[in-house]
Protein backbone atom coordinates (compact mmCIF):
# COMPACT_ATOMS: atom_id res chain seq x y z
CA UNK A 1 0.00 0.00 0.00
CA UNK A 2 0.79 3.77 -0.69
CA UNK A 3 2.22 5.55 2.13
CA UNK A 4 0.08 8.28 3.00
CA UNK A 5 0.90 12.28 2.06
CA UNK A 6 -1.56 14.29 2.22
CA UNK A 7 -5.03 14.62 3.64
CA UNK A 8 -8.43 16.02 1.71
CA UNK A 9 -11.37 15.92 3.10
CA UNK A 10 -15.11 15.84 1.40
CA UNK A 11 -18.12 16.83 2.98
CA UNK A 12 -21.66 17.04 1.46
CA UNK A 13 -22.96 20.35 1.28
CA UNK A 14 -26.73 20.32 -0.70
CA UNK A 15 -26.95 24.50 -0.94
CA UNK A 16 -25.65 27.72 0.35
CA UNK A 17 -28.31 27.99 3.39
CA UNK A 18 -25.62 29.30 5.52
CA UNK A 19 -26.55 27.08 8.75
CA UNK A 20 -25.55 24.31 5.89
CA UNK A 21 -22.67 25.85 4.91
CA UNK A 22 -21.11 26.87 8.11
CA UNK A 23 -22.03 22.79 9.46
CA UNK A 24 -19.90 21.71 6.03
CA UNK A 25 -17.03 23.98 6.21
CA UNK A 26 -16.44 23.28 9.86
CA UNK A 27 -16.70 20.02 9.16
CA UNK A 28 -14.19 19.74 6.71
CA UNK A 29 -11.61 21.71 8.51
CA UNK A 30 -12.03 19.24 11.17
CA UNK A 31 -11.77 16.19 9.15
CA UNK A 32 -8.42 17.95 7.32
CA UNK A 33 -6.85 18.58 10.89
CA UNK A 34 -6.79 22.10 10.16
CA UNK A 35 -9.13 23.81 12.95
CA UNK A 36 -5.93 24.52 15.12
CA UNK A 37 -4.00 26.43 12.14
CA UNK A 38 -6.12 29.22 13.03
CA UNK A 39 -5.03 28.81 17.06
CA UNK A 40 -3.23 32.06 18.35
CA UNK A 41 -5.05 35.45 17.00
CA UNK A 42 -3.14 35.14 13.99
CA UNK A 43 -4.00 37.64 11.13
CA UNK A 44 -5.57 35.73 8.71
CA UNK A 45 -5.95 36.73 5.05
CA UNK A 46 -8.99 34.84 2.98
CA UNK A 47 -8.37 34.65 -0.80
CA UNK A 48 -11.58 33.96 -2.80
CA UNK A 49 -11.68 33.10 -6.24
CA UNK A 50 -13.58 37.19 -7.40
CA UNK A 51 -12.72 37.16 -10.87
CA UNK A 52 -15.16 39.37 -12.23
CA UNK A 53 -18.27 41.52 -10.79
CA UNK A 54 -20.83 38.57 -11.09
CA UNK A 55 -23.85 37.49 -9.05
CA UNK A 56 -22.87 34.53 -6.60
CA UNK A 57 -25.65 32.65 -8.46
CA UNK A 58 -23.38 32.92 -11.83
CA UNK A 59 -20.87 30.55 -10.48
CA UNK A 60 -17.78 32.69 -11.70
CA UNK A 61 -16.76 33.71 -8.04
CA UNK A 62 -16.32 31.94 -4.44
CA UNK A 63 -19.62 31.97 -3.06
CA UNK A 64 -20.18 34.60 0.02
CA UNK A 65 -21.61 32.24 2.46
CA UNK A 66 -18.61 29.93 1.70
CA UNK A 67 -16.21 32.99 2.49
CA UNK A 68 -18.20 33.99 5.36
CA UNK A 69 -18.09 30.47 6.85
CA UNK A 70 -14.15 30.24 6.46
CA UNK A 71 -13.97 33.58 8.14
CA UNK A 72 -16.10 32.84 11.44
CA UNK A 73 -14.13 29.68 12.03
CA UNK A 74 -11.11 32.23 12.25
CA UNK A 75 -12.95 35.02 14.45
CA UNK A 76 -13.96 31.92 16.68
CA UNK A 77 -10.28 31.79 17.83
CA UNK A 78 -9.57 35.22 17.74
CA UNK A 79 -8.15 36.17 14.34
CA UNK A 80 -8.38 39.30 12.74
CA UNK A 81 -9.21 38.29 9.38
CA UNK A 82 -9.43 40.39 5.88
CA UNK A 83 -10.78 39.39 2.75
CA UNK A 84 -9.16 40.21 -0.52
CA UNK A 85 -8.08 39.46 -4.29
CA UNK A 86 -6.96 40.64 -7.55
CA UNK A 87 -9.47 40.84 -10.38
CA UNK A 88 -7.52 41.23 -13.72
CA UNK A 89 -9.49 44.25 -14.47
CA UNK A 90 -11.34 45.74 -11.44
CA UNK A 91 -8.12 45.42 -9.10
CA UNK A 92 -6.28 48.09 -10.66
CA UNK A 93 -9.39 50.47 -10.18
CA UNK A 94 -10.37 51.18 -6.55
CA UNK A 95 -14.51 51.93 -8.07
CA UNK A 96 -14.46 49.73 -9.93
CA UNK A 97 -12.81 47.47 -7.10
CA UNK A 98 -15.66 48.28 -4.20
CA UNK A 99 -18.51 47.43 -7.45
CA UNK A 100 -16.98 43.87 -7.36
CA UNK A 101 -17.37 43.26 -3.94
CA UNK A 102 -20.79 44.47 -3.78
CA UNK A 103 -21.36 42.32 -6.67
CA UNK A 104 -19.93 39.30 -5.75
CA UNK A 105 -21.47 39.95 -1.86
CA UNK A 106 -18.33 40.03 -0.09
CA UNK A 107 -18.77 43.70 1.20
CA UNK A 108 -22.13 42.19 2.64
CA UNK A 109 -19.70 39.50 4.25
CA UNK A 110 -17.46 41.69 5.82
CA UNK A 111 -19.86 43.87 7.36
CA UNK A 112 -22.12 41.25 8.94
CA UNK A 113 -19.02 40.08 10.62
CA UNK A 114 -16.56 43.00 11.06
CA UNK A 115 -13.67 42.12 8.41
CA UNK A 116 -11.32 43.83 6.66
CA UNK A 117 -11.24 44.51 3.16
CA UNK A 118 -8.21 44.30 1.19
CA UNK A 119 -7.18 45.71 -2.29
CA UNK A 120 -4.13 43.53 -3.46
CA UNK A 121 -3.08 46.74 -5.89
CA UNK A 122 -2.91 48.97 -2.97
CA UNK A 123 1.05 48.00 -1.95
CA UNK A 124 2.70 44.99 -3.88
CA UNK A 125 6.10 43.38 -3.16
CA UNK A 126 8.57 41.14 -5.07
CA UNK A 127 9.34 37.98 -3.70
CA UNK A 128 12.12 35.36 -4.88
CA UNK A 129 12.11 31.72 -5.92
CA UNK A 130 15.54 30.42 -6.35
CA UNK A 131 14.32 26.57 -7.29
CA UNK A 132 11.43 27.40 -9.74
CA UNK A 133 11.84 26.03 -13.00
CA UNK A 134 10.92 28.77 -15.19
CA UNK A 135 10.20 32.10 -13.04
CA UNK A 136 12.84 33.18 -10.15
CA UNK A 137 10.83 36.06 -8.70
CA UNK A 138 7.18 37.57 -8.43
CA UNK A 139 5.45 40.60 -8.01
CA UNK A 140 2.88 39.78 -5.43
CA UNK A 141 0.57 41.58 -3.12
CA UNK A 142 2.28 42.69 0.25
CA UNK A 143 -0.87 41.80 1.97
CA UNK A 144 0.11 38.14 1.32
CA UNK A 145 3.42 38.29 3.00
CA UNK A 146 2.02 40.28 5.87
CA UNK A 147 -0.54 37.75 6.67
CA UNK A 148 0.12 35.12 9.33
CA UNK A 149 -2.00 32.69 7.91
CA UNK A 150 -3.23 32.57 4.20
CA UNK A 151 -6.35 31.10 3.45
CA UNK A 152 -7.30 30.11 0.01
CA UNK A 153 -11.04 29.42 -1.26
CA UNK A 154 -10.94 28.64 -4.61
CA UNK A 155 -14.18 28.16 -6.55
CA UNK A 156 -14.16 24.49 -8.56
CA UNK A 157 -14.27 25.56 -12.35
CA UNK A 158 -13.28 24.38 -15.58
CA UNK A 159 -10.52 26.28 -17.47
CA UNK A 160 -9.84 26.85 -21.33
CA UNK A 161 -5.96 27.10 -20.62
CA UNK A 162 -5.46 24.81 -17.43
CA UNK A 163 -8.45 22.54 -17.97
CA UNK A 164 -9.45 22.59 -14.46
CA UNK A 165 -8.87 26.17 -12.01
CA UNK A 166 -8.91 25.05 -8.22
CA UNK A 167 -6.58 25.88 -5.78
CA UNK A 168 -3.11 25.78 -7.26
CA UNK A 169 -4.96 28.47 -10.18
CA UNK A 170 -6.50 30.92 -7.77
CA UNK A 171 -3.21 31.29 -6.30
CA UNK A 172 -2.45 33.28 -9.50
CA UNK A 173 -4.57 36.08 -7.96
CA UNK A 174 -1.97 36.74 -5.78
CA UNK A 175 -0.36 38.58 -8.49
CA UNK A 176 -1.71 42.50 -8.68
CA UNK A 177 -3.73 43.08 -11.25
CA UNK A 178 -2.29 44.06 -14.72
CA UNK A 179 0.88 42.12 -13.85
CA UNK A 180 -1.18 39.07 -14.49
CA UNK A 181 -1.88 39.73 -17.69
CA UNK A 182 2.24 40.10 -18.73
CA UNK A 183 2.56 36.48 -17.76
CA UNK A 184 -0.60 35.46 -20.27
CA UNK A 185 1.92 37.66 -22.81
CA UNK A 186 4.92 35.47 -21.66
CA UNK A 187 4.12 31.93 -20.89
CA UNK A 188 0.00 31.36 -22.07
CA UNK A 189 0.91 30.15 -25.85
CA UNK A 190 2.13 26.93 -24.17
CA UNK A 191 0.09 25.56 -21.87
CA UNK A 192 2.48 23.30 -19.74
CA UNK A 193 4.50 27.20 -19.56
CA UNK A 194 2.02 28.29 -18.01
CA UNK A 195 1.64 25.62 -15.82
CA UNK A 196 4.63 25.88 -14.60
CA UNK A 197 4.62 29.38 -14.27
CA UNK A 198 1.30 28.78 -11.70
CA UNK A 199 3.72 26.11 -10.20
CA UNK A 200 6.80 28.11 -9.44
CA UNK A 201 4.25 30.69 -7.91
CA UNK A 202 2.44 28.53 -5.38
CA UNK A 203 6.34 26.70 -4.66
CA UNK A 204 7.13 30.45 -3.56
CA UNK A 205 3.83 31.67 -1.86
CA UNK A 206 3.75 31.01 1.78
CA UNK A 207 1.77 27.17 3.03
CA UNK A 208 -1.87 27.89 4.32
CA UNK A 209 -5.39 26.35 4.70
CA UNK A 210 -7.36 25.60 1.17
CA UNK A 211 -10.94 25.30 0.94
CA UNK A 212 -12.80 24.52 -1.96
CA UNK A 213 -16.13 25.59 -2.99
CA UNK A 214 -17.67 22.54 -4.99
CA UNK A 215 -21.29 23.42 -4.10
CA UNK A 216 -22.31 25.04 -7.21
CA UNK A 217 -19.25 24.09 -9.28
CA UNK A 218 -18.53 25.59 -13.30
CA UNK A 219 -18.49 22.48 -16.24
CA UNK A 220 -17.89 23.64 -19.80
CA UNK A 221 -16.21 26.58 -21.23
CA UNK A 222 -14.79 27.86 -17.49
CA UNK A 223 -13.68 30.02 -16.10
CA UNK A 224 -16.74 32.81 -16.64
CA UNK A 225 -18.60 31.81 -19.73
CA UNK A 226 -19.65 27.97 -18.76
CA UNK A 227 -22.37 26.94 -17.11
CA UNK A 228 -23.30 26.32 -13.46
CA UNK A 229 -23.12 22.59 -12.07
CA UNK A 230 -24.38 21.44 -8.53
CA UNK A 231 -21.58 19.28 -7.36
CA UNK A 232 -22.85 20.06 -3.49
CA UNK A 233 -19.54 19.12 -1.61
CA UNK A 234 -16.82 21.43 -0.19
CA UNK A 235 -13.27 20.40 0.08
CA UNK A 236 -10.33 20.82 2.40
CA UNK A 237 -6.86 20.49 2.55
CA UNK A 238 -3.74 22.26 3.87
CA UNK A 239 -1.66 20.33 -0.04
CA UNK A 240 -3.19 22.57 -2.89
CA UNK A 241 -1.79 19.80 -5.16
CA UNK A 242 -3.69 16.68 -3.40
CA UNK A 243 -7.05 19.09 -3.30
CA UNK A 244 -7.02 19.62 -6.78
CA UNK A 245 -6.61 16.41 -7.04
CA UNK A 246 -9.62 15.01 -5.53
CA UNK A 247 -11.59 17.67 -7.18
CA UNK A 248 -10.27 16.41 -10.55
CA UNK A 249 -11.41 12.56 -9.42
CA UNK A 250 -14.87 13.97 -8.18
CA UNK A 251 -15.95 15.52 -11.59
CA UNK A 252 -14.24 12.89 -13.51
CA UNK A 253 -10.72 13.87 -14.86
CA UNK A 254 -7.77 12.25 -14.18
CA UNK A 255 -6.14 14.41 -11.89
CA UNK A 256 -2.36 13.73 -13.50
CA UNK A 257 -3.66 15.44 -16.93
CA UNK A 258 -4.20 18.81 -15.09
CA UNK A 259 -0.81 20.19 -16.30
CA UNK A 260 -0.38 22.48 -12.73
CA UNK A 261 -1.28 18.53 -10.61
CA UNK A 262 1.14 16.99 -12.03
CA UNK A 263 3.89 19.43 -12.57
CA UNK A 264 3.84 20.38 -8.80
CA UNK A 265 3.20 16.55 -7.93
CA UNK A 266 6.85 15.22 -9.70
CA UNK A 267 8.69 18.56 -8.30
CA UNK A 268 7.38 17.73 -5.11
CA UNK A 269 4.99 20.80 -3.97
CA UNK A 270 2.22 17.91 -3.33
CA UNK A 271 0.78 14.95 -3.89
CA UNK A 272 -1.50 14.30 -7.33
CA UNK A 273 -1.72 10.63 -7.31
CA UNK A 274 -5.34 9.65 -5.72
CA UNK A 275 -2.68 6.47 -3.91
CA UNK A 276 -0.87 9.34 -1.88
CA UNK A 277 -3.76 11.02 -0.41
CA UNK A 278 -5.95 10.29 2.25
CA UNK A 279 -9.59 11.23 1.30
CA UNK A 280 -11.41 11.72 4.64
CA UNK A 281 -15.39 12.03 4.79
CA UNK A 282 -17.35 11.33 1.48
CA UNK A 283 -15.72 8.90 -0.86
CA UNK A 284 -14.62 10.09 -4.09
CA UNK A 285 -16.77 7.48 -6.00
CA UNK A 286 -20.04 8.31 -3.85
CA UNK A 287 -19.77 11.86 -5.09
CA UNK A 288 -18.48 11.74 -8.44
CA UNK A 289 -20.13 13.33 -11.45
CA UNK A 290 -19.53 10.99 -14.10
CA UNK A 291 -20.70 13.72 -17.29
CA UNK A 292 -19.06 16.94 -16.07
CA UNK A 293 -18.30 18.68 -18.96
CA UNK A 294 -15.21 20.04 -19.88
CA UNK A 295 -13.86 22.81 -21.08
CA UNK A 296 -13.35 23.06 -25.28
CA UNK A 297 -9.30 24.41 -24.60
CA UNK A 298 -10.29 27.66 -26.04
CA UNK A 299 -9.40 30.61 -23.79
CA UNK A 300 -9.24 34.45 -24.03
CA UNK A 301 -5.30 34.42 -25.15
CA UNK A 302 -6.04 31.88 -27.62
CA UNK A 303 -9.02 34.36 -29.03
CA UNK A 304 -6.35 36.72 -30.15
CA UNK A 305 -5.32 36.63 -33.97
CA UNK A 306 -2.05 34.73 -33.68
CA UNK A 307 -0.46 37.44 -35.60
CA UNK A 308 -1.36 40.12 -33.21
CA UNK A 309 -0.19 37.46 -30.19
CA UNK A 310 3.22 37.38 -31.79
CA UNK A 311 3.21 41.23 -32.09
CA UNK A 312 2.64 41.42 -28.37
CA UNK A 313 5.07 38.72 -27.33
CA UNK A 314 7.75 40.49 -29.31
CA UNK A 315 6.54 43.90 -27.37
CA UNK A 316 6.28 42.44 -23.60
CA UNK A 317 8.77 39.54 -23.64
CA UNK A 318 12.53 39.98 -22.70
CA UNK A 319 14.57 38.30 -24.52
CA UNK A 320 18.71 37.98 -23.87
CA UNK A 321 21.57 39.77 -26.53
CA UNK A 322 24.05 37.16 -26.84
CA UNK A 323 27.92 39.02 -26.53
CA UNK A 324 29.33 36.84 -28.95
CA UNK A 325 33.32 37.76 -28.14
CA UNK A 326 32.59 36.87 -24.61
CA UNK A 327 30.59 33.87 -24.59
CA UNK A 328 32.22 31.22 -23.78
CA UNK A 329 29.52 28.10 -23.69
CA UNK A 330 29.66 27.66 -19.74
CA UNK A 331 25.53 27.51 -20.13
CA UNK A 332 25.69 29.73 -16.86
CA UNK A 333 23.07 31.83 -18.63
CA UNK A 334 20.29 29.38 -19.45
CA UNK A 335 20.82 27.71 -15.87
CA UNK A 336 19.81 31.25 -14.17
CA UNK A 337 17.07 32.27 -16.73
CA UNK A 338 15.64 28.74 -17.98
CA UNK A 339 13.03 31.03 -19.91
Amino acid sequence: MCETKSIVSIVRCADYNPKTVASAVETALDLAELSKVFEGGKSVLVKPNLLSARPPEDAVTTHPTIVEAICEVAQRYECQVTIGDSPPFAGENQTRYVNLLERTGMTAVARRIGAGITRFEDAVTRISNPTGRFYRSFEIAQAVMDTNLLVNVPKLKTHGLTGLTGAIKNLFGCVPGIRKGLFHVQAAEDRETFAQMLVDLASALPRGVHLMDAVTAMEGEGPNAGRARKVKIVLASSDPVALDAVAAAVVGMDPMSIDTTRLAHEQGLGYGKLGSIEIRGERVENVRVADFAPSSGVNDWTRIPKSIRNVLRRQLVAVPQFVSPKCIGCGDCSRVCPV
